[in-house]
């Protein structure tokens, strides 16, 4: 009998403690390798962004939109690496957000920094003098605090002052962070409310006030007596000091503003009042109870970690809360950080019952607890001897490699499976163990390593991708692979060297155990007879089995261009957020009026654990008329009972709020599953408006009007909407100029006179409590109620006369926008589609871009936002990178087998798998998402694997001399049981991913679904197809090599 050749398993089996090390130091290197990984829930997947701000007190959204964000867009629009830039121009102020293609986040803040301060002196005074602020940013929120007090004892001024002088401060040191904005309230400020009548009556305006404070609240810097250089003998030198600021309000109205028309002193106090109050009183905010509240939104910074900045700002937290004053309650309404560690701890659960499911899947299969053991030993050190390969990777451990590890679970046996079944075979026919397991490596181990080569090479084209798609498969790619080349040693090293070891045909197993695995054991034993003539029933049918893979080619090919795509599913992260929409010229009082009535409809949610409620400002937008809803949900184990699903929870509400109030839009949806795109669901486009300035904003606004008319009546969307109305009330100010130039009354004293009056004028600044406090003048509240105040306003000319603004100037009522926003450089109107229940996201951005080609005519455009944005950019990248691995997996298979055909053989069964897995979402009615394409990915190489034992084993059997017939036969065979058991033990690997709920459920099930049934049919299939095709390919093959060799050598 001849010797099996020798193989480099020979040198681990002469060596069995090298081989014990070995597995030893893979295990040590990974534990090491875990404890310095970042752990987050997705990768890093938006774009960078750096955020332009400006502030222009009084000025309205047209005059800040030609003024300021126009010359500030222009001159940004040159930063390099610069991928989108949008703007929104309102009143008091301006903000262009820049998103950017790679590049160190620090660099391009620093790029768009030298962009803005170029331009910094093109800007209005009172603009440039504020200053323009650049910084790192993204929609990435992080957590929301608020602070409040049930017994009333703190108003919003306090609460506001306190939060931010004390918690907000501390919280911007914080390593991470990237800002901290304070809602509900704002830095105190010492306020000057003056009164128009007592004014009138001093022969005062605004303007002299003003000039008073800047002449007399200063910073006196004085020197000193005996400075160098001084006469000879000079003994002493004494600083010089004055207080120049004013700083208490009682000091303040101290203030002397000017003379009287008799000529006396005037004091502030004599036509005014001030006090310290806030810098801007656009919004009020309450809680679940209804109690006023001030809440700080912490921003995460691009590129750090969530996790980590979650756990240093509660530390920071938990520092601060001995210097609470008495009463004073602190809630988390938003904490991303506990979704974090929910989906990372469902994920981590899910890898724990795919490890328990394929040990028992290879208990029942092999029917041998050693056998079993022995081949289960390659979960664990795989997986944890692959995290050493991740972390020289670069990755981090977050859901995504989690899913990978849960994939590979199933994948990694495979290779012990098949060398120890083999060993277990050759044991029964009475080998002994060594010589067992060297006859099973020299007959195997070429396909071991092929199989493994094949699943490795399959993730190659997905690290080569760019954008968003890339980062997300790298990870579930890395983490697979790196467990495949862990695994593939070990099956080559340790197992058979194990499997020689412990393994002996005299093995028994205990009574009260063999009742459980024999069964399963020999049925699957009990196949190879029946699959032998069914196999040879097909064989002789092979044209019949030829033409319904051809079918099943065109099945696939159809129904996978059919099926509804995503991008990435919605998870239940415990969250909603919510908008607010009032008619437009409704006040803050008004708006908060609707939020009350919000509030007394959320309460009543079971589910709920907090939430804010804010009147006066919207998700980046601050307008009276507009509000939002932050609502945190409790654990989803703690929920109750009923459906308690954010999306279930959403569409309650919804309809509950739809019918209590009836002159507002409100609408809750669920945040993005994916951070630092959007605080808000549904999917977000751009109408954009590239007319060249020969559409007016009421015809812009009419075609977006009748997009959203449009899609409203497909019913394909649950709602489509957009916060912009060019039609919004105003007052239009047409100044007489000739009247103007007669009088001796400037325009810009005019416009200043009127601007500090109704939208009051920050002078400078002073010190209160040892923080700095600005100094604001404005008209009184009785004295900015209706266009007849803006008529009685006095104005000084040139000559020092008091005119009345009415004898100089026109109200009269017109309609204009609140909010203009830019992209791309021209005018933008955002709008927001939440598809319909069982719409995907894809059919409804089909839909919409329908639309706007049918209705948007030449000088309108769309653009994709956000989410949506990443969605049609990743377009076709899945199929090229799908096609791209189906190449270089045919490459590696030519190459290992030297010839085009048997690759061909073995690549026939991947369509196989796609039509398994399209008939698993079809069947669940779910969407092919980019965690789906990423499954498909994965069955590629796993379809692969059951042909390669086949093809290998039969040209095995061929070189021996068998018939063709007879090595398909014998090859098939005798390979049924490990293919069954490999496929069994993955399939039970991916029951967890399929069976998935709880946080990042959605993924799971998705790419669980495509797995699961993928596999499932392809196994089932190949054992048929695989020795068919062979059949007809070899064939043909050795048909022409009998012919070629009659040729050249009859």
């Amino acid at each position: 009998m001849s010797q099996p050749r020798r193989t480099i398993s020979d040198l681990f089996l002469r060596r069995p403690v090298f081989s014990l090390v070995l597995s030893l130091l893979l295990l040590l290197l990974g534990a090491l390798s875990l404890g310095g990984l970042q752990v987050e829930n997705l990768p890093q997947i938006a774009p960078g962004r750096v955020t332009v701000r400006s502030t222009y007190p009084g000025g309205n959204p047209e005059v800040v939109e030609q003024g300021v964000t126009a010359l500030l867009e222009k001159q940004l629009n040159a930063v390099e690496r610069l991928q989108t830039i949008r703007s929104s121009s309102s009143a008091n102020g301006s903000s262009i957000t820049l998103s950017f293609d790679g590049g160190e986040p620090e660099l391009n803040q620093i790029n768009a920094q030298n962009e803005a301060n170029q331009v910094l002196r093109q800007l209005p005074a009172s603009v440039a003098r504020l200053g323009v602020q650049v910084r790192r940013s993204s929609d990435d929120l992080l957590m929301v605090l608020s602070f409040s007090a049930r017994d009333g004892r703190y108003g919003p001024q306090f609460l506001s002052g306190w939060v931010n002088q004390v918690v907000k401060e501390r919280l911007q040191r914080v390593e991470g962070v990237g800002s901290v904005s304070l809602s509900g309230g704002s830095p105190l400020a010492f306020r000057l409310w003056l009164q128009p009548a007592a004014l009138l009556e001093r022969q005062l305006t605004i303007t002299d006030v003003s000039r008073a404070l800047e002449a007399q609240n200063v910073l006196a810097a004085l020197g000193q007596t005996g400075d160098e250089p001084g006469p000879p003998g000079q003994a002493t030198t004494l600083p010089l000091r004055m207080e120049g600021r004013l700083r208490s309000p009682e000091e303040l109205e101290q203030l002397v503003v000017g003379r009287g028309p008799e000529g006396g002193v005037v004091l502030l106090r004599d036509i005014g009042r001030v006090d310290l109050g806030s810098e801007t009183y656009d919004t009020i905010a309450t809680n679940l109870q209804g109690d006023p509240t001030v809440a700080l939104a912490v921003y995460q910074r691009d590129g750090s970690n969530a996790l980590e900045v979650s756990e240093r700002l509660e530390q920071a937290i938990a520092e601060l809360e001995p210097r609470f004053p008495p009463g004073l309650e602190l809630q988390l309404i938003v904490n991303e950080a506990d979704t974090v560690r929910e989906s990372i701890a469902e994920a981590t659960g899910s890898l724990r019952d795919a490890v328990v499911l394929v040990f028992l899947a290879l208990l029942l299969g092999l029917g041998n607890s050693r056998l079993a053991l022995i081949s289960a030993l390659a979960v664990p050190v795989s997986l944890l001897g692959s995290i050493s390969l991740i972390k020289l990777s670069g990755s981090s451990i977050n859901t995504l490699s989690l899913f990978g590890m849960v994939l590979a679970s199933g994948l990694v046996v495979d290779d012990a499976i098949v060398v120890c079944e083999d060993i277990g075979r050759r044991l029964e026919r009475g080998a002994s163990p060594l010589a067992a397991a060297r006859g099973a490596m020299a007959e195997l181990g070429g396909a071991v390593i092929a199989t493994s080569l094949v699943l490795v090479v399959v993730f190659l084209p997905v690290l080569g991708l760019q954008g968003s798609l890339g980062r997300l498969y790298a990870p579930i790619a890395i983490s697979i692979g790196a467990a495949i080349i862990v695994s593939t040693f070990n099956a080559i090293s340790f197992t058979p060297v194990a499997a020689s070891r412990f393994l002996h045909a005299e093995q028994r197993e205990p009574a009260w155990l063999l009742r459980w695995i024999d069964p399963p054991r020999r049925w699957l034993e009990g196949l190879e007879r029946p699959y032998g003539r069914w196999l040879e029933g097909s064989l002789r049918q092979r044209r019949r089995v030829l033409i319904a893979l051809a079918l099943g080619l065109l099945i696939t090919a159809v129904g996978l261009s059919l099926r509804p795509t995503a991008f990435i599913p919605q998870e239940d992260n415990g969250q909603l957020r919510g908008v607010v929409v009032l008619p437009e010229g409704s006040s803050l009082q008004r708006t908060q009026a609707v939020m009350e009535q919000v509030r007394a409809v959320v309460e009543r949610e079971p589910s709920l654990a907090s939430a804010n409620f804010y009147a006066g400002r919207s998700f980046g937008d601050s307008s009276p008329n507009k509000g939002s809803v932050f609502i945190r949900l409790k654990p989803i184990g703690q929920r109750g009972d009923g459906d308690t699903r954010t999306e279930a929870v959403a569409q309650r509400l919804n309809r509950a709020l739809g019918k209590r109030i009836s002159d507002a839009m409100v609408q809750l949806s669920p945040p993005p599953s994916v951070r630092g795109f959007s605080s808000e669901g549904g999917l977000e486009l751009e109408l954009l408006d590239i007319s060249n300035g020969q559409l007016s904003l009421d015809q812009f606004a009419q075609r977006a009007q009748a997009l959203i008319r449009a899609a409203n009546a497909t019913g394909r969307f649950e709602r489509v909407s957009t916060r912009f109305n060019a039609d919004a009330p105003l007052l239009r100010l047409e100044p007489n100029r000739l009247q103007l130039a007669s009088l001796g009354i400037d325009l810009d004293t005019l416009v200043s006179t009127i601007g500090a009056s109704f939208g009051s004028s920050y002078v400078n600044d002073s010190f209160e409590s040892d923080q700095v406090r600005r100094v604001i003048v404005q008209l009184d509240g009785q004295g900015r109620r209706g266009p007849e105040d803006v008529l009685s306003l006095q104005v000084r000319s040139r000559s020092g006369q008091l005119i009345p603004v009415g004898q100089v100037v026109r109200v009269l009522p017109a309609t204009g926008p609140s909010t203009i926003n830019h992209s791309r450089l021209v005018r933008a109107i955002t709008i927001r589609a939440l598809p319909a229940p069982g719409v995907s996201t894809g059919q409804a951005m089909a839909e919409l871009e329908q639309l706007q080609q049918r209705l948007g005519g030449s000088d309108t455009d769309l653009e994709w936002a956000g989410l949506a944005r990443e969605e049609r950019l990743a377009g076709g990248g899945s199929l090229r990178v799908f096609l791209l691995a189906v190449l270089v997996m045919g490459l590696v298979l030519a190459a290992l087998y030297e010839n085009l055909l048997d690759p061909l053989i073995i690549l026939i069964t991947v369509p196989l798998a796609l039509l398994g897995a399209l008939g698993g979402l079809v069947l669940r009615g779910l969407p092919l998402d980019v965690y789906g394409q990423m499954g498909l990915l994965v069955l590629v190489a796993l379809a692969a694997k059951n042909g390669i034992l086949i093809v290998e084993f039969a040209n095995q059997r061929l070189r021996e001399g068998l018939e063709l017939e007879a090595a398909i036969r014998e090859s098939a065979i005798s390979r049924l049981r490990p293919i069954l058991l490999t496929a069994l033990s993955s399939l039970a690997g991916f029951v967890p991913l399929l069976l998935a709920s709880g946080a990042s459920a959605g993924s799971r099930i998705s790419i669980g679904t495509v797995v699961f049934f993928g596999l499932l049919v392809s196994t089932g299939l190949s054992l048929f197809v695989v020795p068919s095709v062979y059949r007809v390919i070899k064939g043909w093959e050795l048909q022409n090599q009998s012919r070629w060799r009659a040729r050249h050598h009859g």
